[in-house]
């Protein structure tokens, strides 16, 4: 019997979306290429007696251009129209979030545990993306360490955002890979698509927060994601004109 994963849906589709931001990214590269050397070329052959003798050469030129400029929208568009249906928000438990995480977190090194100790917070968003983050987070702590540790996933709130923070006992990251680390598809580890760290960076944006690393103390990695809390509804009758 096998038991099933209630992120495994979201994250799936979180990886999708990487995959295909990235191919998006490569693929308007490739048509702003495709621009620029058409625009040379006509800037080659525009005094050339074949260009001004054959209409179709600037035609054909202008064709190039045209569907470079077609396609990088189409890219796009298509894009964006599936995005908009998958998002959730809802009003929900950045503590419950957090739970979800240590729970759910695929952890193969024997001697890991994951000690938790959040704080409760509201916060506007897709609960199960918040928790997928979160366990990207935890789990990549967690293949840092070898020959066991704890990886501490802390939450709580400061001014008007909630912050979990994720941290870990291993050697911490090289500072040759500093920027290599946040690039799709970077990773040291067999197996894996090194996507974690994207995917959570997208979902932190996505609600208006942020994700940063930093040093662990007293060594390691800490990271940090940052969101803001949901406001607090009114009560009932604020704002209704008292009555004499």
């Amino acid at each position: 019997m096998t038991s099933r994963d209630p992120l495994g849906a979201v994250e799936q589709t979180a990886t999708a979306e990487e995959i295909v931001a990235t191919l998006r990214h490569d693929l308007r590269n490739c048509f702003g290429t495709i621009r620029n050397a058409a625009f040379f070329i006509r800037r080659k052959v525009a005094r050339e007696q074949a260009f001004r003798d054959d209409p179709r050469v600037g035609q054909f030129l202008d064709v190039i251009d045209e569907e470079a400029i077609a396609a990088s929208a189409l890219v796009d568009g298509v894009i964006d129209a599936n995005a908009s249906l998958r998002r959730r928000p809802v009003s929900a438990s950045a503590r419950e979030c957090a739970l979800t995480a240590a729970a759910c977190a695929r952890i193969a090194e024997p001697g890991i545990r994951v000690d938790v100790d959040a704080a409760e917070g509201v916060v506007e968003l897709d609960p199960a993306e918040l928790a997928l983050a979160v366990r990207c987070l935890v789990e990549n702590a967690a293949e840092s360490m070898t020959g066991g540790g704890v990886v501490t996933l802390r939450g709580s709130v400061v001014g008007a955002r909630y912050r979990i923070e994720v941290g870990d006992t291993g050697t911490g990251v090289p500072e040759a890979e500093r920027e290599a680390i946040t690039r799709p598809f970077y990773t040291t580890k067999p197996g894996r698509l090194g996507l974690g760290l994207n995917i959570a960076g997208r979902v932190a944006r996505r609600y208006f927060g942020t994700l940063t690393l930093g040093h662990g103390a007293p060594s390691g990695t800490l990271a940090c994601i940052e969101l803001p809390l949901a406001a607090a509804p009114e009560p009932p009758g604020a704002g209704a004109e008292e009555r004499p």
